[in-house]
């Protein structure tokens, strides 16, 4: 039997991750550990103390690349008609709903090195509690401009429903 599709129905918008910038920092780490292994490596002249670098080395591309990196992968942004959801956490398991009801406004701050292709950090400004970040997000302005404009739309809506 079919039931009747409710007119709150959720759409999904869109889902953005971070700007790709974020992982420069973690890239970075990786060449300059690939570079002194190689550099350091060619002196050693145990076995033992090969072994001793290499673990060493791996140890520190597993803190300082593997684990950003994996953690860039997992953590997402979800927009849709209904709410956003914020994933974080190494494996993107903690979620934060916010519904579109709670927000009041939008800003975007822009901090150093968004002069690359526009990212910045969108605040989320919370009727009630602590505002959300969205942070690094790609094409910032544009989106919150988009944001505030969906925003208004909102509320028109549910004015002219009353």
């Amino acid at each position: 039997m079919n039931q009747p599709e409710s007119s709150f129905q959720e759409i999904d918008f869109i889902v953005l991750r971070r700007h790709g910038s974020a992982l420069l920092r973690p890239v970075l780490f990786l060449g300059l550990l690939s570079a002194s292994f190689f550099f350091v490596d060619a002196r050693l002249t145990e076995s033992l103390h090969h072994q001793i670098l290499l673990g060493a080395v791996l140890l520190a591309g597993l803190l300082l690349w593997f684990l950003p990196s994996i953690r860039f992968f997992t953590n997402r942004y979800e927009l849709s008609s209904n709410r956003i959801l914020i994933h974080s956490g190494l494996t993107g398991s903690k979620v934060i709903e916010l519904p579109w009801g709670e927000i009041t406004g939008v800003s975007v701050s822009r901090g150093f090195g968004s002069w690359i292709q526009g990212a910045g950090d969108i605040r989320l400004h919370r009727e009630f509690g602590q505002d959300e970040i969205l942070k690094r997000v790609p094409r910032a302005k544009k989106l919150s401009k988009e944001i505030e404009r969906f925003l208004i739309s909102r509320a028109n809506s549910f004015n002219v429903g009353n």
